[in-house]
């Protein structure tokens, strides 16, 4: 469901540097009598503060942004190793509620939008959060029943943070945005007029070459079957000789074709071409306008794929069989607000087609 943003990656890589550094720190301390709960805490919060940090230098010409990042990966780490401190517990648990209300309010005003690694650093804090709160051997009782009952806002803070992300990233997907998680082919960010050129190439090729399956019979006849359930707004019609033939982006032979399922049949919504093995894209003549996509975390189920049924973390539901799919290209022959190489169709356009 959710990408990982490119800008945001680095911030992983000096996540997992603070790992090692923040065990060292312990071990040289050799802290006693501090239970293992507010040191698995103290880690999880150095951490925190890598990831923070690291974001910094990607962010460098977002005034505001870079300085929060600044100022919460300092917090982070400077509490990771307070945890002495007498107000250790009540400073780092307001620190992590303030990140995730900021991070909260930051999507839902569009500063950004949910990836893979906030996501990764909102479960980590929240886990911290909870090793902050459990409540330690030798407190006094009624600090004790203090922190149980705050303990409840973990899980509260939880559904909260997944909840929002979630909805906003379904209710505002941008034009690269999928239902499920998908990894995006890396190509320069601005087209050139060469690469105009031959995306332009390709989309009026290929929409010679499927006009004839228009009329679904033939795509039939020509060996196209759906391959999902057909009660879904649309469905992919594939061609398993042309799979396993392994043509590369033959607009005479794609290996699927996209359908929608109107009350007047399947209309045909544009083509789809899909390299044989997993990681390996497919050529990109138009750069950044025919980049290749490969979904993962497709949850197949009984009842089929049911990309609707991805949690919040994009993960699979119980019972679900979580696959990755190889890289795929689809070319929109339909007006898709998206663009005639979106990785998804735009859901107004296959109802508008139905309402016909």
């Amino acid at each position: 469901m959710f990408d990982i943003a490119p800008d945001h990656a680095i911030g992983l890589y000096v996540g997992l540097l603070a790992l090692p550094l923040a065990l060292i720190a312990i071990q040289l301390r050799r802290p006693r009598d501090v239970s293992g709960t507010v040191l698995g805490a103290s880690v999880l919060m150095a951490i925190s503060g890598g990831i923070h940090l690291g974001l910094v230098l990607t962010h460098r010409n977002e005034t505001i942004t870079a300085s929060l990042f600044v100022m919460n990966g300092v917090a982070y780490l400077a509490l990771s190793q307070l945890y002495s401190w007498r107000w250790w517990r009540p400073a780092s648990a307001a620190l992590i509620t303030m990140t995730l209300f900021g991070y909260l309010g930051y999507i839902v005003l569009g500063f950004d939008t949910p990836d893979q690694v906030a996501l990764a650093t909102k479960l980590l804090e929240l886990t911290a959060l909870g090793l902050v709160l459990v409540p330690v051997a030798g407190e006094r009782p009624w600090r004790r029943r203090r922190w149980g009952t705050l303990a409840v806002a973990v899980p509260l803070l939880t559904v909260v943070t997944i909840s929002v992300a979630w909805i906003d990233a379904l209710a505002r997907p941008d034009t690269q945005h999928v239902h499920v998680g998908a990894v995006l082919q890396q190509t320069n960010d601005v087209a050139t007029p060469e690469q105009e050129a031959a995306a332009k190439q390709l989309y009026d090729q290929t929409v010679v070459a499927i006009a004839p399956y228009g009329d679904w019979h033939k795509a039939w006849d020509a060996g196209f079957r759906p391959g999902g359930s057909q009660s879904l707004p649309s469905t992919h019609w594939m061609n398993q000789r042309n799979v396993d033939a392994a043509y590369v982006m033959d607009p005479k032979h794609p290996q699927g074709l996209v359908y929608a399922n109107s009350k007047h049949g399947p209309v045909l919504l544009g083509a789809m071409f899909q390299m044989k093995n997993i990681g390996n894209f497919g050529p990109d003549p138009g750069g950044p306008l025919t980049a290749w996509h490969q979904h993962q975390n497709i949850c197949f189920t009984p009842f089929g794929f049911e990309f609707s049924l991805m949690t919040p973390t994009a993960t699979c539901p119980l019972g679900a069989i979580d696959i990755t799919a190889s890289p795929m290209l689809h070319v929109w022959i339909v007006d898709n607000p998206g663009g005639p190489f979106a990785v998804d169709i735009d859901e107004k356009v296959v109802k508008r087609i139905d309402q016909r």
